[in-house]
Parts: C-alpha cells; sequence; structure tokens
C-alpha cells in the first residue's frame, strides 16, 4: 500500500521495502524518515550551480580521495600509514583522507 503525500514522494508500507534505503538505477530513491520508508525520484542535479569555493573544495576532495587510494593500493604504504596514524584498519582511509587535508592547510 503506498500513500502518495504533498511533496511527491510515496510512503511505503511494504513489507518487502521494510529497511531498505538506497537507489535503484538512478531512477527511484528509498529513504528512511523517522521509520517510514519515503521513495522519491531520483534527484535531477544537472542545474545546480557550485560556488568557487564548492568548486575548490571538490578538487580538493577528489586529490584527497587519489592519495587514500594510492596508499591503499600499495600494502607497504599502507601499513607505514597505520603506524604513522596509529588508526585501526576499518578507520584508515578517513585518516589518510583527513592527513591529506592537514597537509594541504599548511
Amino acid at each position: 500500500m503506498t500513500i502518495q503525500n504533498p511533496y511527491n514522494m510515496a510512503i511505503s508500507k511494504n513489507i518487502l521495502t521494510q529497511g531498505f534505503t538506497g537507489t535503484i538505477d538512478k531512477l527511484v530513491v528509498f529513504r528512511n524518515y523517522n521509520g517510514k520508508i519515503v521513495v522519491s525520484k531520483y534527484p535531477d542535479m544537472s542545474s545546480r550551480k557550485q560556488s568557487p569555493k564548492q568548486k575548490k573544495q571538490n578538487k580538493r576532495m577528489i586529490e584527497a580521495n587519489k592519495y587514500a587510494q594510492n596508499v591503499f593500493g600499495d600494502t607497504k604504504k599502507k601499513n607505514e600509514a597505520q603506524l604513522r596514524l596509529d588508526v585501526p584498519s576499518n578507520k584508515l582511509y578517513r585518516a589518510l583522507v583527513k592527513e591529506y587535508f592537514n597537509e594541504v592547510r599548511k
């Protein structure tokens, strides 16, 4: 059973979608708001205008991810980084991104 609301989203009470979140082929988005599954269309971000600061920050984030991926690609670098940053392996990627941002600020 689906109930249409005024915000062009459907609230699903279907047992099959219980606890389901995410997207289906960039067509439909499932979200969980206050225990209710909300189904909406995938957002169109094509007309979004970014400020110069946003563009600069997005570029930095891309560079930080490339840095972290480079470290993750080499087992030796990965082990050295884990010792240097003193973090468990499941938090290493985030710590590498943070390290990159701290180095860029200097």
